[in-house]
């Protein structure tokens, strides 16, 4: 069973999708996405195989969880999904054009999985990892709910967003040019609602004890509301790392 089976119908229902500006850097960076070999690794319940296949991408989606695959196959009768791992996927060697995480590198075993990610990808593909992140550092809301969220769950830091994913598997691996990383702001429109469901979907919420979720989903709606009637109006950076295969 993977980590956010457990979560997966709120992971389903209130994890956010990603701002087209994205896919218009990666494909004004790597091509037009229409027709490319595209496996989507860390898939969860595919947000990002429905963006790419919008786009014209062959998409196959891997991921560790069953559950969360059961779901991205509800959304997309279609898509194929396989039940594997990163560092030791059972696809053919030079089998893709691309291979992108979508908030999902940072689960994989770095090395290794610099290495697969190399024997999967054609001369010249390329491997692609991005990010979500709420950017309201400004607004004081948003302070009190980032030190809430740092002061009850373990493993949740501000500071992570600031983390170089790639800075050393793939920067080391010499089957990879270096990487280069790229930027999108936007803003997310999100009720309240869907903001705690989406709260539940994080490994740092599913890992504490029903209790200390409770208590944490209460008083994380009691700090927004006093903010906001209803939706919340979230700036967000989206953190795009892209790397040629040689």
């Amino acid at each position: 069973m993977g980590l956010f089976d457990g979560a997966a119908d709120q992971y389903d229902a209130a994890r956010p999708s990603y701002p087209k500006e994205l896919y218009d850097v990666l494909e004004s960076l790597t091509g037009p996405l229409s027709g490319k070999i595209v496996g989507d690794g860390g898939a969860g319940t595919g947000v990002v195989a429905r963006q790419l296949h919008e786009r014209g991408a062959l998409v196959v989606a891997f991921d560790p969880g069953r559950e969360m695959l059961k779901r991205a196959r509800l959304r997309s009768p279609g898509l194929p999904v396989v039940v594997a791992d990163a560092t030791v996927a059972p696809f053919r060697a030079a089998s893709m054009d691309l291979l992108c995480f979508g908030q999902s590198w940072h689960w994989v075993e770095q090395d290794s999985g610099a290495e697969e990610a190399a024997r999967l990808l054609r001369q010249s593909g390329w491997w692609a990892a991005w990010w979500n992140e709420p950017w309201a550092d400004a607004e004081p809301w948003f302070e009190r709910y980032t030190a809430l969220l740092e002061d009850r769950c373990d493993g949740f830091s501000l500071d992570h967003r600031d983390v170089d994913w790639c800075s050393h598997a793939i920067r080391n691996n010499d089957d990879f040019e270096d990487p280069g990383r790229h930027v999108v702001e936007w803003k997310r429109i999100v009720s309240v609602e869907d903001w705690l469901t989406d709260l539940q979907s994080h490994s740092y919420v599913i890992a504490m004890s029903p209790a200390e979720r409770t208590g944490l989903l209460s008083d994380s709606e009691a700090l927004l509301r006093k903010h906001f009637a209803d939706r919340l109006v979230v700036p967000y950076q989206a953190r795009l790392w892209l790397a040629r295969r040689r």
